[in-house]
């Protein structure tokens, strides 16, 4: 159940935020990749994921994150999210999957 919920979250934040899933996975420091991919990893360890099933699901679709990498992604979303109240609500939108 959790990796159908990474599905949907990492489905409805490529929509929302209009990338590939090939620019989102790929090693840059641009914050067109990496806020979605942090925010990404924020809402799965929200959700109840470990970081190890985060690194994982990112793995059967053929990307390699470290272990470290998506703990501090989930640092960053964080302090993000304090700071901005357009992401709180842009992530709550995201957070809506369908069964």
């Amino acid at each position: 159940m959790k990796e159908y919920i990474f599905k949907q979250y990492l489905d409805n934040i490529l929509k929302h935020m209009d990338i590939s899933i090939e620019d989102f996975f790929e090693k840059s420091k641009k914050n067109t990749s990496v806020i979605p991919r942090q925010i990404l990893y924020y809402m799965c360890y929200e959700k109840g994921m470990g970081v190890y099933d985060i690194e994982s699901y990112i793995d059967k679709l053929g990307y390699k994150v470290t272990h470290t990498t998506i703990l501090y992604g989930i640092k960053k979303a964080e302090e993000i999210l304090e700071n901005d109240t357009d992401y709180k609500y842009i992530v709550k939108k995201l957070e809506k999957i369908e069964l």
